[in-house]
């Protein structure tokens, strides 16, 4: 009969494994993307706190002129280190005044050196290699220029006292700053993949459903409007107009789910105006847009969507029901875009305008001339009775500071 006990060890030491693992992780916000570069951290801080606390005992202590101090600053140092370990393991309490009372507290158990040992009696000072962990903790959580900062200060606490200075912490200084700003480096390369990413997976799941959506739309609605197309004109001057509409349509359904939709998430990131105004191609509308790309933060792609937006809607109410539209995309200078939309509807005189503003229509004012001045461009309305309206909107690209 075989031993089972060797098997039923083994099984649990996997499952005790299985049980360090499942409590070691003790990040459960998912949206806390820098929790296990914390982990890291807060593990190699507490090795070079267990570190110094024994170098202060059994190294440091039989050489101190003031024991008391060095028992002190050792108790000090590893309270401390389970306090903020703790407190920065949670979001909300990773404060700029946390980060602050860190350093001092680190200052503080360096500067107590001095009052416990003669010189050259603790060559790295009573917090070792432990002080530098409070630079890592603000590069973590803050910035690159925050990590630096706290790193200096260390440095300087380190080299200011004359009577005790040693190359050792010359090279601990040197060795403490580097490491700092090769964590922010390594850190900011960590947050730019983390939005990548996530940006990618966004982009995807809309791809995705954009194709089935595209099905959907092909074996139902498609269909459908291809008939009413086919049959309508049969049917006389209703029929007729039905098979336009459903022409009208189809041709908008097929522009919406085109490859060239705009799918960036983010609302600075730059877009092709181009590809935005694509979209609005129908069996009543000509867009002409440049060959080449018309790059735009997402943000201002979205007032001029929304201007020309209101410009066809007056078109479909107002300038018949056989009118057309025709759009132009231009770009004459590097640093204006010119974006013309012309109809050959019924028109308007200056007086009819006016006399829609005193009506509280405020879609020509506030839609697109509020609009385009908001961007720090111009909207201009050239239009007359039986001649159709033409709109000139010039808008900047170098709009910087104009998001509020």
């Amino acid at each position: 009969m075989a031993d089972s006990r060797p098997a039923t060890e083994e099984s649990r030491l996997i499952v005790g494994l299985r049980w360090l693992t499942a409590h070691s992780l003790w990040y459960r916000d998912r949206h806390d993307v820098l929790a296990r570069v914390y982990t890291v951290v807060e593990l190699a801080r507490g090795l070079l706190g267990i570190h110094i606390v024994l170098v202060n005992l059994f190294i440091v202590l039989p050489r101190a002129s003031n024991p008391a101090v060095v028992w002190g600053a050792t108790a000090a140092l590893s309270a401390w280190h389970v306090y903020i370990s703790l407190r920065f393991r949670r979001p909300n309490r990773r404060t700029c005044a946390a980060h602050i009372t860190d350093l001092a507290v680190t200052l503080l158990i360096v500067f107590s050196s001095v009052w416990a040992v003669p010189a050259g009696a603790a060559p790295l000072t009573l917090a070792g290699y432990w002080a530098g962990g409070a630079a890592a903790y603000a590069v973590l959580f803050h910035s690159i220029r925050c990590g630096v900062l706290f790193s200096l200060a260390t440095a300087a606490s380190l080299l200011a006292i004359p009577s005790h200075f040693t190359m050792e912490r010359v090279s601990t200084s040197f060795v403490m700053i580097l490491f700092t700003v090769c964590l922010g480096v390594l850190i900011a390369q960590f947050r730019a993949t983390i939005i990548e990413q996530e940006q990618e997976r966004v982009r995807s799941a809309a791809l995705a459903e954009r194709e089935r959506l595209s099905r959907l739309v092909h074996d139902g609605a498609l269909q459908v409007l291809a008939l009413v197309e086919r049959e309508g004109p049969s049917l006389g001057p209703r029929g007729i107009r039905l098979a336009a509409l459903a022409r009208e349509s189809e041709a908008q359904l097929r522009s919406h789910l085109q490859d060239r939709d705009v799918l960036d998430v983010e609302h600075r990131t730059s877009v092709d105006l181009a590809a935005v105004l694509d979209k609005y191609e129908s069996a009543k509308v000509t867009v002409s847009t440049m060959a080449s790309l018309v790059q735009v933060p997402r943000f201002l792609a979205d007032e001029v969507e929304g201007a020309l937006a209101e410009i066809l809607k007056n078109v479909d109410e107002h300038a018949g029901p056989d009118a057309e539209v025709w759009i132009l995309l231009d770009q004459e200078m590097s640093d204006e875009v010119i974006l013309w939309v012309r109809d050959n509807g019924v028109g308007m005189s200056a007086e009819q305008v006016e006399a829609a503003a005193r009506k509280g229509r405020m879609g020509i004012r506030d839609s697109i001339v509020g609009r385009m001045a908001g961007l720090g461009g111009t909207a201009i309305l050239k239009s007359s009775p039986g001649a159709g309206a033409e709109w000139e909107l010039r808008f900047p690209i170098d709009v910087e500071g104009l998001e509020g």
